[in-house]
């Protein structure tokens, strides 16, 4: 009876996460949808591809700067406070903050300058240098979110991640044109660059304010070489999923130099987002918690929790693809008429995104049980995979081939971290028996 009122509580906080978690990611997923409508809208489409590839880009390489000390942070920082070590928590904060700063400022510069070598001639080297200028602040800014979000803060960080964020980068967007004319790929970067510095500054406020007490009197010590050598496991899987997410754009960008192409697939990736926006939000209400019942010990918890994330996942996704399928071409038209023969490769990618998010549970538990080598090596083959389909899809065909082949990729990956996912439950399932003492397990063979 203890644990079943134990998890009616969990049942409950869940339920109430979940809602807000719903309703976060649908603002958050008009909101995203509006500014890049905006700025596809604003630029023609050569300079939206153009644009949309520099933040591809730059989306790697702020996952490179953070060393995986973000993602190591949701697992970390809450056993930390939980077992009353303060002081090594707020070392990892301060030692976090420090590395983004410094690696943010090192790969910004020799990424810019290792395109600009291989590549000194071509367009968009001036638009990727002023994006990649950025990346340090961007790189801070999703360190200290998932600081935020450890703090049982995940309402707050969310909020100013995927509103408050994209809230301020569409106002800034919309009112820019009125004060610069003609209004270029380069003005929109520089928008879009102020607005990331605008939100560090709040969630660094934010982060301050609901930090715990005993955080802030404790003292400070450091373990740098423990952090790294961990944070560096958890960089692997995210500089690859990463990598992954971004290979269709930057394949047709590198090997085609297809930005219309660019701009259409972007298109469809930004319309069919709303999965991505539900997967990194619930990974991070869940992250904290499903760590917390690792740390304590509580698999039948670990399992109700992500059962109930697949199922949460499975019913918005369904519900957001009947919404693609029949208004697709609509959502298109919101960024141009032209952009509306891109609707079967929307409902494609729309397909992939929500298998995306129902298996999206499983390379988090693989990671946080430690299963670190699991992870990478299905990771890794992933990806290879995308980038070796994709490659060749946009050699041979165009942006329809591309997002056709990055979904076969994508499907197979989430599919072996699942069947991965599954093997270790049952293998947990069947040492916890095997502990028990003999009584208890012919209690549970003769049942109630």
């Amino acid at each position: 009876m203890m644990w079943l009122g134990h998890h009616a509580g969990h049942h409950h906080r869940a339920a109430a996460e979940g809602a807000f978690v719903i309703t976060a990611a649908a603002i958050a997923y008009g909101l995203t949808l509006a500014l890049s409508a905006l700025v596809a809208r604003i630029l023609p489409p050569a300079q939206y591809g153009e644009f949309s590839s520099a933040v591809a880009l730059v989306s790697i390489t702020c996952t490179c700067a953070t060393l995986g000390l973000e993602k190591y942070a949701l697992r970390l920082l809450p056993e930390y406070l939980h077992s009353d070590r303060a002081h090594k928590a707020k070392g990892f904060v301060l030692f976090g903050v420090s590395v983004a700063v410094a690696l943010g400022v090192a790969v910004a510069f020799g990424g810019f300058h290792l395109y600009r070598h291989f590549k000194p001639h071509a367009e968009g080297v001036e638009v990727l240098g002023r994006m990649i200028a950025f990346v340090p602040a961007i790189a801070v800014f999703l360190f200290v979110l998932e600081v935020a979000t450890t703090f049982k803060s995940a309402v707050g960080s969310t909020l100013i991640y995927r509103i408050v964020l994209p809230g301020l980068t569409l106002g800034a967007m919309a009112y820019a044109p009125h004060l610069v004319t003609p209004f270029t790929v380069n003005d929109a970067v520089n928008v879009y660059g102020y607005t990331w510095l605008a939100a560090l500054v709040i969630m660094i406020v934010y982060t301050a304010i609901v930090a715990p007490r005993e955080l802030r009197r404790a003292g400070i010590s450091l373990e740098p070489r423990a952090w790294l050598v961990e944070g560096m496991e958890f960089l692997g899987l995210s500089l690859l999923m990463s990598v992954f997410a971004q290979s269709a754009i930057l394949m047709l960008e590198v090997l085609r130099g297809d930005r219309i192409g660019v701009a259409h697939l972007s298109a469809c990736m930004q319309i069919s987002g709303l999965a991505i926006i539900l997967q990194t939000a619930t990974i991070r209400t869940y992250g904290p918690r499903l760590a917390r019942l690792i740390a304590a010990g509580d698999f039948p918890g670990q399992t109700v929790l992500l059962r109930q994330r697949a199922l949460l996942m499975m019913a918005i996704g369904g519900a957001f693809l009947a919404i693609i399928v029949l208004w697709g071409e609509r959502l298109l038209r919101v960024f141009g008429d032209e952009y509306t023969d891109a609707y079967p490769t929307l409902v494609v990618l729309t397909i992939g995104n929500i298998v995306n998010i129902v298996l999206g549970g499983a390379p988090l538990y693989l990671q946080f049980h430690g299963l670190h080598r699991t992870t990478l090596g299905i990771a890794i083959g992933g990806t290879v995979l995308a980038l070796g389909s994709v490659a060749a899809a946009a050699l041979m065909g165009n942006y329809e081939t591309v997002a056709k082949a990055y979904v076969i990729a994508l499907i197979i990956m989430y599919a072996a971290f699942q069947v991965a996912r599954r093997a270790h439950t049952a293998f947990a399932a069947r040492a916890e028996i095997s502990r028990r003492p003999s009584s208890a397990k012919r209690d549970t063979r003769q049942g109630p």
